[in-house]
């Protein structure tokens, strides 16, 4: 049997499949897919203000609220550390982090965020952009 994750954020599957002999719910607020399960806890992380979530004040990196901030050197510096503290905190034992770029967009007042990262699982490279 495939392991099975919680959907983040919250997704609906079909609402009933065959499972041997009779009909059940299925694909209710979980996926098989681990790549798609990481993928979703990052975004997770990344737009998530410290201190929103009541059990975990440290957790989240808050990158909605860099949105109408001035861009510069050091303003994407503080991106990065933010984002490479967060991740490490969350995926400590369960991704790799390989390369984080945070870098200007090129159109005006936008913020490219390059993750590249790999499941200790099976260390497949993988790649998340992400243009705020």
């Amino acid at each position: 049997m495939a392991a099975r994750h919680i959907a983040d954020p919250f997704a609906l599957g079909p609402p009933l499949v065959r499972a041997g002999t009779r009909l059940r719910r299925e694909g209710l607020a979980e996926t098989e897919d681990a790549h798609i399960h990481v993928r979703d806890r990052i975004m997770a992380v990344l737009f998530t203000r410290p201190a929103e979530r009541v059990m975990r004040p440290r957790f989240g990196a808050g990158l909605d609220a860099q949105v109408f901030q001035n861009i510069s050197p050091l303003a994407l510096s503080a991106i990065e550390y933010r984002i490479r503290e967060s991740l490490d905190a969350v995926f400590a034992g369960e991704v790799t982090l390989e390369e984080l770029t945070v870098e200007d967009g090129g159109d005006e007042g936008t913020v490219l965020v390059l993750i590249d990262y790999a499941l200790r699982a099976d260390r497949t490279p993988h790649r998340l952009e992400v243009v705020l």
